[in-house]
């Protein structure tokens, strides 16, 4: 177990002593910080947004459902003649 710590101790030494280490602690802070801006909607806003997406959801399905049965009486029935 001691032989693990120490590879991680020297794993981090040598990592905050390169550009590419202190760069990544860097956008990890900055990442941090952009984190804490959100703002996360409440249960309500929430239940809304997604009582919107099934809504459209289902209304763009039966759109999509209408344009195929449509194509497909224009194409079987009055291009092709066969039922």
């Amino acid at each position: 177990m001691g032989v693990v710590l120490a590879g991680v101790a020297l794993a981090v030494a040598v990592a905050m002593t390169t550009e590419a280490g202190r760069a990544t602690v860097r956008f990890a802070k900055g990442a941090n910080i952009e984190r804490q801006k959100v703002v996360w909607p409440n249960r309500r806003e929430a239940m809304q947004v997604t009582g919107l997406v099934i809504v459209m959801v289902i209304l763009f399905g039966l759109y999509l459902w209408l344009l195929d049965s449509l194509s497909f009486y224009a194409i079987y029935d009055l291009i092709l003649g066969l039922q």
